[in-house]
């Protein structure tokens, strides 16, 4: 059944503020999605507010809010009373990545990964698991609508587009070639430029560093523990850059974040179920999700100290060769 996009924004019409949540630390397919949302939403009436939970962290992330004016509230900073809707991007309820007011019920969520119970019963509801980019929903309500989109918009779409299907050549088919084709010319190239090779900071060497020296080999499996992370995305920064190693196809890479254990998967191995995987790698300790190719997670244990955080590492890491039957000795990526 095709989604009625009209009815959707008659529902939303003069019932108030709309605060436009993130998945908390967002990656840029989820900004880019609360920003065209906020687009389309205004043709109605409806004044929407972006939000977030956790923190920006990687460059090209602070880059892309940076350079595209982008402005983002920390949730801690707004007060519940003022929004009488609440809409997810690139998240659903209950799926543990997304930190909200409490007690409040989500009346739109747009997603492209697997559908989850949460999700049931919102009045707007768009998960559509085939396509490559939530955000690539929000542009087809612009499209569909005959809403422009300037070159601050189609710069925000086209890198998000490219971060989460890695230039097309992840979970990319034909809708998402044509966005591509049709956003490049509108997009702004100096920006883009200087979202794509940001200045990195000392915390990404570090990370790297400490990637290199602890990962592991174990077949076709990589898997890295980076101890004490400056911000959460880095275990998704190191998870990609392991994948490039010639024997790997599957990476796991692991650490904690103020107490809280963040993982992250990557895979290159196109019919993959990377997210359903790592549900059951984590099982009732935490949550996590993605969909083919890529895939994150936390626990909700916390861990106090090294010693705590490489207990938990070694039992990951075991879920995970078991799920993929890999089997035999790991050994230093190293030597």
């Amino acid at each position: 059944m095709s989604f009625d996009l009209r009815a959707a924004l008659e529902g939303v019409r003069g019932r108030g503020r709309l605060l436009i949540m993130t998945h908390d630390n967002p990656d840029p397919d989820s900004i880019a999605c609360a920003l065209g949302l906020q687009l389309v939403v205004a043709q109605v009436g409806v004044e929407a507010t972006l939000g977030l939970g956790g923190i920006i962290g990687r460059a090209e992330n602070r880059a892309m809010v940076r350079e595209l004016g982008i402005e983002l509230h920390p949730l801690e900073t707004l007060t519940p009373s003022d929004f009488q809707l609440l809409a997810l991007c690139d998240a659903q309820p209950g799926g543990g990545n997304c930190t909200i007011f409490p007690g409040r019920q989500c009346d739109i969520v747009i997603d492209h990964h697997p559908r989850r119970t949460g999700a049931l019963g919102v009045p707007w509801c768009d998960i559509r698991e085939d396509v490559g980019a939530s955000s690539l929903i929000a542009y087809s309500y612009l499209r569909e609508l005959g809403i422009p989109i300037d070159g601050r918009l189609a710069t925000a779409f086209l890198y998000a587009l490219k971060s989460e299907t890695r230039d097309l050549g992840r979970e990319a088919g034909e809708p998402e070639r044509l966005a591509y084709l049709e956003l490049f010319p509108l997009a702004d190239p100096v920006k883009l430029y200087a979202i794509t090779s940001p200045k990195l900071g000392r915390e990404h060497f570090r990370a790297v560093d400490r990637a290199l020296h602890a990962a592991e080999v174990r077949g076709s499996l990589v898997t890295a523990s980076l101890g004490n992370l400056e911000y959460p995305d880095l275990v998704a920064e190191v998870a990609d850059m392991l994948l490039d190693y010639d024997l790997a196809h599957w990476v796991l890479c692991m650490g904690e974040h103020r107490g809280t254990v963040f993982l992250s998967v990557r895979t290159d191995i196109t019919d993959a179920h990377a997210g359903s995987l790592i549900r059951r790698v984590i099982g009732e300790r935490g949550a996590g999700g993605g969909h083919g190719m890529i895939a994150g997670g936390r626990l909700r244990q916390p861990v106090h100290n090294p010693r705590e955080l490489e207990v938990v590492y070694e039992d990951l890491v075991e879920r995970f060769a078991a799920e993929l039957r890999i089997k035999g000795p790991r050994r230093p990526l190293l030597a």
